[in-house]
């Protein structure tokens, strides 16, 4: 028994979806700014009138032209500088004695120069103290590494140097400061 439905279907009328409704306003949306607009305008008149009049009120206490005061007579509440200076600075003269200096001949100074170690860093990695040295080397300074044993553990220094005279330790020292290297300027005992 077989049934067709669609035909059973054709006969019951579907019921009709009424369209939704929109939101209906009763004043237009053009109107509402125009509203909004003049009342702001109008309250900031209102303001500014009511600003001006409370300004004049408080004016008119003070007068509007405050009369010269002539320079022979001094008032206790005198705000105005003395500017007296202007006028004796001209005249002031001082005597000073001037001792020539004599330059320092840097020659004589280095006749006897000191030797110094720059202490770059210490490790105790000597894989870490091994990289170190070849990134100085590269910068031209001369290093080495010294094994040294503090309180039962082997730490490596790395060291450049040794530089005779201020100069050559100062431009090395620079050297690694430029490069993010905080050196210690270590001075070596003459033998």
């Amino acid at each position: 028994m077989a049934q067709d439905f669609a035909k059973s279907r054709s006969k019951v009328k579907p019921a009709r979806k009424q369209p939704a409704r929109a939101a209906t306003r009763h004043e237009s949306q053009s109107s509402s700014h125009w509203s909004w607009f003049f009342s702001g305008l109008f309250s900031g008149l209102l303001l500014c009138v009511v600003g001006y009049f409370g300004l004049q009120q408080t004016n008119t206490g003070t007068p509007l032209v405050s009369e010269p005061v002539s320079p022979n007579t001094e008032a206790a509440g005198n705000d105005s500088p003395d500017l007296q200076f202007y006028e004796y600075l001209p005249r002031a003269e001082v005597a000073v004695n001037v001792v020539p200096v004599e330059v320092a001949n840097p020659t004589l100074e280095e006749s006897n120069p000191a030797s110094y170690l720059l202490q770059a860093a210490s490790f105790q990695d000597p894989n870490d103290a091994e990289a170190l040295r070849a990134k100085l080397i590269l910068l031209n300074l001369q290093t080495r590494i010294v094994p040294t044993p503090i309180s039962g553990r082997t730490w490596y220094r790395v060291q450049a140097g040794p530089f005779t005279g201020r100069a050559a330790v100062q431009a090395a020292e620079n050297t690694l400061i430029e490069n993010n290297i905080d050196p210690i300027r270590l001075r070596v005992a003459e033998q």
